[in-house]
This record gives structure tokens, sequence and C-alpha cells, in this order.
């Protein structure tokens, strides 16, 4: 495929992604908060918005592989299914000496969820992970208990469902706020909205957020969404790899 043709398909995905969530609307965070989710083995569902699938499986295994590369202190935004949360889990200990996961905290706005990332932590290790429930701008500018210190974190995924417009398929908007948080050295990922590569004014968004362009790359994951998936219609999804200079 020619660039032209590669980046005027991914220009129609954006479009049609963009559709999606404009028919299906926006909440404020106090209802979004407080919508009753409905979640099975397949599916997460708050207030009609297709929040998560278990498609994504293998997506997230790679995002949560690389907000755990350093080990150390792990920042999750969005707990959704669990799914991610649950491979993050798996490093715990599997990075070698001085380089296990040595805090996971989570942060999930909906109670519901929230309840469900308790129970996870609970199954888990409870004096390992962290809960915060609230929206992630919110929570991050209380910081209650210094929790969210600037410099404070050696990982940092996120993948939190959005909540107006200007969110839409663009997790990058956290960018500024995830280089703010991370230690020299610290990596950031999260649910990007490319198939195959950065588009311009992507990577434009991550410069300004303070990344270097030699720190910026990334990891081609290939997925099957299923045909009826609202959110996400190709089968490669781009797994972005930043670390703070």
């Amino acid at each position: 495929m020619s660039v032209v043709r590669e980046q005027t398909d991914e220009l129609r995905l954006r479009e049609e992604l963009h559709g999606m969530y404009t028919e299906v609307g926006f909440y404020e965070p106090d209802s979004w908060k407080a919508a009753p989710a409905t979640v099975d083995e397949h599916s997460l569902k708050i207030l009609g918005h297709p929040v998560m699938e278990d498609w994504e499986r293998p997506y997230m295994q790679e995002l949560a592989r690389i907000a755990t590369l350093n080990g150390g202190r792990v920042l999750e935004i969005g707990f959704g299914m669990g799914i991610s949360a649950g491979f993050i889990s798996r490093f715990y200990d599997q990075r070698g000496i001085g380089r296990g996961v040595t805090e996971h905290v989570i942060v999930e706005a909906n109670r519901d969820v929230a309840a469900l990332a308790r129970k996870f932590r609970d199954e888990h290790r409870p004096g390992l992970v962290r809960i915060v429930e609230g929206v992630s701008y919110d929570v991050i500018a209380e910081n209650a208990d210094g929790v969210f210190r600037d410099g404070g974190f050696d990982g940092i995924l996120h993948d939190a469902y959005p909540l107006d417009e200007s969110q839409v398929q663009n997790q990058a908007h956290f960018a500024g706020t995830a280089y703010r948080l991370l230690k020299p050295g610290g990596i950031f990922t999260y649910f990007s909205d490319e198939p195959t590569q950065f588009r311009p004014e992507h990577l434009q968004m991550l410069l300004d957020a303070g990344f270097a362009r030699k720190n910026i790359d990334h990891k081609i994951i290939r997925v099957v969404p299923p045909a009826d998936c609202l959110y996400w219609k190709r089968d490669t999804i781009l797994a972005p790899i930043l670390r703070k200079g």
C-alpha cells in the first residue's frame, strides 16, 4: 500500500470512529462515574458505550509489557475488563532482581468498574495494588497521599474511555501529564488510534509534551476485532513506546 493510500485509509478510519462516538454521545464525568456497568466475558459497556471487548487481549498484553519494562511503580489509567491489569500482574516478579513491579496504581472513574478493580486487587496482592477511584485528571491534581508526585512512576499505561469529543481515539492527550509523572527513563504507552504509524499531528503532540523524537518508538500488533465491533475496524493497532529522556 502506498503512503498516500495508507494515510487516506487511516483518515477514513478516524472519521468512522469519530462518527461512532458522536452517535452514542458524551456524558458529564459525574454521570459517567455513577452509571451502571454491564460486563461479561466478552465486553464491557457503560451507558450504551462499547468500552472494551475481549479481542483487545493481544494488544493489552503488549501495552502491559511495555509499561512494565522498567519494573518499579506502574500507573494504569482505566481498568476496563481488567485485561491489561491481569497482564501487568504477571510481570510483578518476572523482570529479574530489582526489576519487578513494586506498586501498581490503577485509576478508574466508573463506580462499578472500580469495584471490579478492588476485587482484582484483593485477589492478587492487596499490598502491591492501589485503586484510586475518580477521573484521572481530577485525582492526579488532588494528589492525595502524594501518590501522583512528579517523577514518581517508572511506567504508565493509559486506556481511559473518552469523556468528551477532544479525547476521542486520542489517548495522546495525556502525554504531557505522563511526561511530568514519569521518572527519567520512564516509559509511557496507551491505546493508539493508528493501525500502523503515527500521523504527523499525533507525533507533534508527543514532541510538544516533552518526548524527544529519538525516544518515540512503536510496535505494530495484530488483532482480530469482530465484524460488528464499533470502535476498531482494522487488523493491526500501533502500540506506542515513549521514553522520557
